[in-house]
């Protein structure tokens, strides 16, 4: 006898569930994002790739959630995203046919700032005797 239970969990897509279970509710975007036809929600999606507690997962986002995060990283160029950490939370939300189910919504984003990388400072060569 096989029990798929944790075969059929497996996704490489970000789910309510993930989120919901989950203490940590941070998902890290680390690529450029894609517009993709969608059959189950009709009309494109955005895909963001990135990590979620420590997994490669794929973040269907929703037009919504796609507005929030460009009024927060102050672009629609998703290559800039890149390094963005985003700050999600779930919500229930009705389906056409009348099902209640959870949702993912971007409660924050945030840009990473980039580091400056920090050079020595020249050694100081004042103090050296000069030889003669």
């Amino acid at each position: 006898m096989v029990n798929i239970d944790e075969f059929t969990k497996q996704s490489g897509f970000l789910r309510a569930t993930d989120v919901s279970n989950s203490q940590e509710k941070s998902f890290v975007i680390n690529g450029e994002s894609s517009i993709v036809e969608n059959e189950k929600f009709g009309g494109q999606r955005l895909h963001i790739p990135g990590t979620f507690n420590g997994e490669s997962k794929t973040f269907d986002c929703s037009k919504t959630n796609a507005r929030a995060i460009v009024e927060a990283m102050d672009t629609s160029e998703t290559s800039e995203w890149t390094g963005a950490i985003l700050t999600l939370e779930t919500y229930k939300t009705k389906l056409s046919d009348g099902r209640m189910v959870d949702a993912i919504n971007v409660k924050e984003a945030k840009k990473m700032r980039p580091t400056k990388a920090t050079t020595p400072a020249p050694a100081d060569t004042s103090a050296e005797t000069p030889t003669t």
